[in-house]
């Protein structure tokens, strides 16, 4: 049986129902704090909450994926019988986006390594890093994604324990920042990729966390999103989650049925500047042809499940064209994973995004504008960096691709 937090309170129980195989039950405490519901799919019940699937939608989907997954297996697997799915929550459930925690020992909560985020961006020694920090936080890393990426707590120079933001301090204990990897031999320079698709988001007006890459190249640090200036972590749900689906269903849906959930969960004051956001980032992602815009990709933000809902900044959008050439969408626009054309963009905005066309193309050009002006920072990167140079020529022929039939005309 595991503790679920919904800090500095517990708020329930997770535990396996029977022996079977992905058989577990979630039960609430007789009473919890106003707006403490662990998920805004699963309100306070005196009744429990059983799912037979693996772990319910919202416990599993900070669930290590990829290399991260493998490093926490090779280090536990042999001391933990039986281990699965509950048991690898027990070890990263501690420290994960979002607000839950999960554990029975309150001491160990958010008790996440320093490691200073400015050294490791001018770290530009030939040791494998990557492997270090994955040996090193991998335990405090609830975080998903098939990329090696760690959460870590970043050390401000001479701060201490204290987080600067905003020339202010507050003491956060917590991860601060995720850092991304990448391995050589599987899609090389990622890092370096979703650097620019975020430089060409946050150029298009679209809500971007703040990010740095590496002076080698080789990592894409990220501040979290999830954490406010007080030092507060906020409520984070995926898709997946609020779709009532595990992560194993992320490419399982359409993009018409995401604009029907935001519409769902996202609170009516936020509505029209989430799905203008939603339109936005998705005419991006097929610019860029990022065809891993799933369901895992697309959050909402809170404070309490019985507050305002608002759809979280942009995150994880990488062009897998690069890699894949003849690549699709991750989910279905108008029944189809083809990459659409601009008419088709319009029409989705408007059917779906409640955009009038004049807006609809309005968001294209500036999506446009920003591409274009991003590839120019792409291509001076190339020159910089040789080894980068076949991913970097490669994004940028699928970038002009994209712009050829994604623009408005």
């Amino acid at each position: 049986m595991l503790d679920v937090w919904v800090a500095p309170h517990v708020v329930g129980s997770l535990d396996r129902h029977s022996t079977e195989a992905g058989d577990y039950t979630f039960a609430y405490r007789s009473a919890i704090e106003a707006g403490a519901d662990v998920s805004l799919t699963m309100p306070w019940s005196l009744e429990s909450y059983r799912y037979k699937n693996g772990l319910h939608p919202v416990f599993q989907m900070n669930l290590p994926e990829g290399r991260l997954r493998e490093s926490i297996e090779l280090l536990f697997r042999k001391r933990v019988k039986g281990f699965d799915a509950l048991s690898l929550l027990e070890v990263v459930g501690r420290s994960q986006i979002g607000r839950l925690r999960f554990a029975n020992d309150p001491g160990v909560i958010d008790q996440v390594p320093m490691q200073s985020v400015a050294e490791l961006i001018a770290y530009d020694g030939s040791e494998d890093l990557l492997q270090d920090l994955l040996e090193r936080f991998s335990s405090v890393s609830g975080v998903s994604g098939v990329q090696p990426k760690v959460l870590i707590r970043d050390q401000e120079s001479g701060a201490g324990d204290a987080y600067t933001r905003n020339q202010s301090r507050v003491t956060v204990k917590g991860a601060t920042h995720i850092v991304k990897g990448w391995s050589a031999d599987q899609y090389p320079h990622l890092a370096a990729n979703e650097f620019f698709c975020m430089s060409a988001a946050r150029r298009s007006g679209l809500e971007v966390p703040e990010i740095s890459l590496s002076e080698n190249n080789q990592f894409l640090i990220i501040r979290r999103f999830d954490l406010t200036e007080e030092g507060l972590y906020l409520g984070f749900e995926d898709f997946c989650s609020l779709n009532g689906i595990g992560t194993a269903e992320k490419y399982d849906g359409s993009y018409e049925k995401l604009a029907k959930r935001i519409r769902q969960f996202v609170s009516p004051e936020e509505q029209r500047l989430a799905l203008e956001s939603y339109f936005r980032l998705l005419a991006l992602s097929c610019t860029v042809r990022n065809g891993d815009a799933h369901l895992k990709n697309f959050g909402v933000l809170y404070t309490a499940a019985d507050k305002p809902v608002c759809l979280a900044p942009v995150f994880d959008i990488v062009s897998t064209t690069a890699y894949i050439r003849g690549d699709s969408l991750a989910l279905t626009l108008d029944g189809s994973k083809r990459f659409p054309t601009a008419r088709k963009l319009l029409f989705f905005a408007q059917m779906h995004c409640n955009l009038q066309p004049a807006r609809a193309r309005v968001i294209l050009e500036e999506v446009a504008d920003a591409v274009t002006e991003t590839i120019a920072d792409l291509h001076r990167h190339t020159l910089d960096f040789p080894h980068f140079k076949p991913v970097g020529d490669a994004m940028q022929r699928e970038w002009n691709e994209g712009l050829k039939n994604c623009q408005a005309g």
